[in-house]
């Protein structure tokens, strides 16, 4: 009788601090301020608003997961979403937009806005197509906003992609006007209004890219003309200057 009342009396000690702790817990650590950091594209209420946290919640039981999927469902430019708690009653919201985007065409003749990686953004009107940097040469199946294009002519969509994946993060970007994949194997970047660029094929892509950083490093700021990569693979390349 002892050793049952021993454990007994134990297993009620274990009980009540389990409860005292999911007490505390419950009315302690509760949320109350929420920062966005990183945005620029949506407003901290918009993206507040979409991760469906809301002050009051519990912050230790906050699903983060859900939360970054919610906004990303709802907000298409964000492009990636980091959530971290921030005791003792506070949660970051860290969010990366994309705020480089291509125009595309649809095989229905209607136009969108794309990112980098190839997520459709927005539909604009086809009038306003040349006034964003463009993709020619590829036409996309009408697609839904957040979610990434497809295309009939796959071949070609690869091709943007892999141009816009290596440019991506080389600060090249958001100097491009256009990209031409008409023939993926004769691929043509416009850099500014100053350089056509002609990357040949999808190969060695990175490389060609890498080359191109360096060329641009060594032209100045005044010249213009065409930057022939498309045997970079080779280590040849060359410079023809617009006469």
């Amino acid at each position: 009788r002892q050793v049952r009342s021993s454990a007994l009396g134990k297993l009620i000690i274990m009980l009540a601090v389990v409860a005292a702790i999911v007490f505390g817990v419950a009315i302690f650590f509760k949320v109350n301020t929420i920062e966005v950091q990183g945005n620029t594209v949506y407003s901290a209420e918009q993206i507040v608003e979409a991760s469906q946290i809301r002050q009051g919640d519990n912050l230790l039981t906050v699903n983060k997961a859900l939360a970054v999927g919610n906004i990303k469902a709802a907000l298409p430019y964000v492009e990636d979403v980091s959530i971290a708690r921030s005791l003792p009653d506070g949660i970051i919201i860290q969010v990366h937009e994309s705020t480089i985007c291509f125009a595309v065409m649809t095989d229905t003749n209607a136009a969108w806005l794309i990112g980098p990686g190839g997520k459709a953004l927005e539909r604009i009107e086809p009038a306003a197509f040349n006034e964003y940097p463009h993709i020619d040469g590829l036409l996309i199946a009408s697609p839904t906003a957040g979610q990434s294009v497809s295309s009939s002519s796959p071949t070609a969509l690869s091709a943007v992609l892999s141009v816009m994946s290596e440019l991506d993060g080389t600060g090249l970007l958001e100097h491009i006007r256009a990209i031409n994949v008409e023939k993926e194997y004769d691929i043509i970047v416009w850099y500014d209004d100053r350089y056509e660029i002609k990357l040949g094929g999808t190969d060695e892509m990175a490389y060609k890219i890498r080359y191109l950083c360096a060329i641009l490093d060594q032209l100045s700021e005044y010249q213009a003309g065409t930057i022939d990569l498309s045997q970079a693979a080779e280590k040849k390349a060359t410079f023809q200057p617009s006469t």
